[in-house]
């Protein structure tokens, strides 16, 4: 598993990809916790390139929208069926802001302005 930081304005994106596994797992929380320490309004954690997505790092994903709390904004990005579809069929979609491209997911996360562009 690889993980790169960015942001976009107020939003801060993980980029994950790889497989997310119950070796990976702590490495992604880790990092994702030190961005929700950042001055970010919002966190993205986009899984487009991840190739597996075991239930650690399903858990992880609402644990961390949990810790986002209040304060913070989340959003995952998934799409296909490594991602997206575990999510869907776990129901999770009620549980976690799940979007199909990460421009979606910025957009929404930054206050709702459609983005139209290609995902990054």
């Amino acid at each position: 598993m690889t993980l790169s930081a960015s942001r976009e304005g107020s939003v801060a994106i993980l980029s994950v990809s790889g497989e997310v596994d119950m070796t990976s797992a702590p490495l992604l929380e880790e990092q994702a916790l030190t961005l929700l320490d950042t001055d970010a309004t919002a966190l993205v954690v986009d899984l487009t390139a991840v190739d597996f997505l075991a239930s650690m790092g399903i858990a992880l994903l609402v644990e961390l929208s949990k810790r986002a709390g209040d304060d913070r904004r989340f959003a995952v990005v998934a799409h296909g069926s490594a991602t997206a579809r575990p999510l869907e069929l776990l129901g999770l979609g009620e549980v976690l802001a799940v979007h199909p491209r990460l421009a979606d997911a910025v957009g929404a996360l930054a206050g709702g302005a459609e983005d139209s562009s290609p995902q990054a």
